[in-house]
């Protein structure tokens, strides 16, 4: 397909309508032919347009592109950000992936709610996606290759340009009389998308001249087959899910290749990477084989499925250490420490007499041993391993919560349970607590 402004138009109105469009401009060909045929496009279409260019800090040749990405901006009247990354190699990670995540995370960050970010990736670059996935084994969800858009970072995230090859990109950056850039790392051939772009779809064309184009076709016939897979998920998902948690007694019951799907789906949910087989065969393993009593773990990238009763639990690898005291003044909140949220003081009959707080008596403490709590209502005292195991609440998150104290007495135990406060003053002002914004590996159990 020939590209010029009326075929990108075409396509954009078929796309959700943002609040404005970002476009993620490395000063190549590919984005240089976006950014201009937008800024051209802009009055017609009346959304907000600018440019944001992200400087990895890798090649001597980064600061010259970026004054060359700036007058291009200039040129075409477009509002343009600079993002730098400093970015550290570590060991055992591709530094090319590196780069890519800290790129993206970057774009996502600076994505406004509603705004939609346009990536420049062409027909050839979806070829070579799906080649990529053939040889590293992936499953459908990556042969489907790149998706023209999707909901993403609270707008959405599209490539307008995987119907036009890159000669048709040149041919009309040609014609326009546009300059870009060209990064000689694109040459190396250490690189494995490097490789099959500058050797092996050479001699597919040679062979097949519309490779590209049939290759890119079939990502396009498999995210179709991937839309209608993702919906039977969905459904089997619903039917797992126990809150955030999976329960494994109904993930048990799938088909085994519908299981495997389901946990995927899950894992993707809870915004984690999806691990590679082997420890999806051993998370399947681990939860539906291990002994009742036991506690196993299955640990890959930053997070960890660990088991618990009948449920199964994505966490972070590493959870935050138990905090020391707070101290809670006389003010409505109260923002915990290590990412644990926050406490709010809310109006409450049966609640802690306000002139505790008043009186500097409130604080906030983790993992005390031997504490009891008497609930209203309710005989004894119970312990608070005793009051986790009624309520289901896995050991590894028992230490994280926040138990409220007046002096050397437990009132409360986050927003979970209200303990016996002891006498006080008729109509005397009190307060119950809401705990908000805590981790979702922390909302298990609501």
């Amino acid at each position: 397909m020939a590209f010029s402004e009326t075929t990108l138009y075409q396509i954009l109105t078929r796309l959700p309508r943002p609040s404005g469009w970002r476009v993620a401009f490395s000063g190549g060909l590919d984005s240089t032919v976006l950014l201009t045929a937008l800024a051209r496009l802009r009055d017609r279409v009346g959304l907000p347009l600018c440019a944001v260019h992200v400087h990895h800090g890798l090649l001597p040749h980064a600061e010259a592109w970026t004054e060359h990405c700036r007058r291009v901006c200039d040129r075409l009247e477009v509002p343009l950000e600079m993002v730098r990354l400093a970015l550290e190699p570590v060991p055992g990670e591709s530094l090319e992936a590196q780069a890519r995540e800290a790129r993206y995370q970057a774009l996502g960050e600076r994505l406004q709610p509603n705004e939609m970010l346009l990536l420049a990736q062409h027909q050839d670059d979806q070829a070579e996606t799906l080649l990529l996935q053939l040889l590293r084994g992936a499953g459908i969800e990556g042969l489907a290759g790149m998706a023209r858009c999707r909901p993403w970072q609270g707008g959405w995230q599209a490539r307008p340009l995987l119907d036009f090859s890159r000669s048709d990109l040149e041919r009309w950056a040609r014609a326009e009389g546009l300059e870009w850039i060209e990064d000689p790392s694109n040459q190396d051939l250490r690189f494995d998308r490097n490789f099959v772009r500058r050797q092996l779809m050479p001699l597919l064309r040679e062979r097949w001249p519309a490779a590209s184009q049939t290759i890119a076709r079939s990502a396009g016939h498999l995210a179709a087959s991937l839309a209608i897979l993702r919906q039977c998920i969905e459904e089997d998902l619903k039917r797992c899910q126990v809150g955030s948690a999976l329960s494994i007694t109904a993930w048990a019951a799938l088909e085994p290749e519908a299981r495997a799907e389901a946990l995927r789906a899950w894992v993707r949910l809870r915004g984690a990477p999806v691990p590679d087989q082997h420890r999806l065969e051993e998370i399947e393993r681990q939860a539906l084989e291990a002994a009742p009593g036991a506690a196993p773990r299955v640990e890959w990238d930053r997070f960890a499925v660990r088991r618990y009763r009948d449920r199964l639990f994505l966490l972070p690898r590493e959870l935050p250490s138990p905090p020391a005291d707070c101290p809670w003044p006389d003010h409505e909140e109260l923002p915990l420490p290590a990412g644990l949220g926050k406490l709010r003081r809310v109006p409450a009959a049966d609640g802690i007499p306000d002139r505790c707080w008043r009186e500097g008596r409130v604080v906030v403490r983790w993992q005390v041993e031997g504490i009891g709590c008497r609930l209203p209502g309710r005989e004894g005292t119970r312990g608070l391993r005793k009051l986790c195991q009624e309520r289901g609440i896995p050991p590894w998150s028992r230490p994280l919560l926040p138990l409220v104290f007046v002096d050397d007495r437990v009132v409360a135990i986050g927003d979970l349970w209200t303990c016996e406060v002891g006498p006080r003053e008729p109509d005397e002002p009190a307060s119950g607590i809401v705990w908000e914004e805590r981790p979702e590996w922390l909302e298990h159990y609501r």
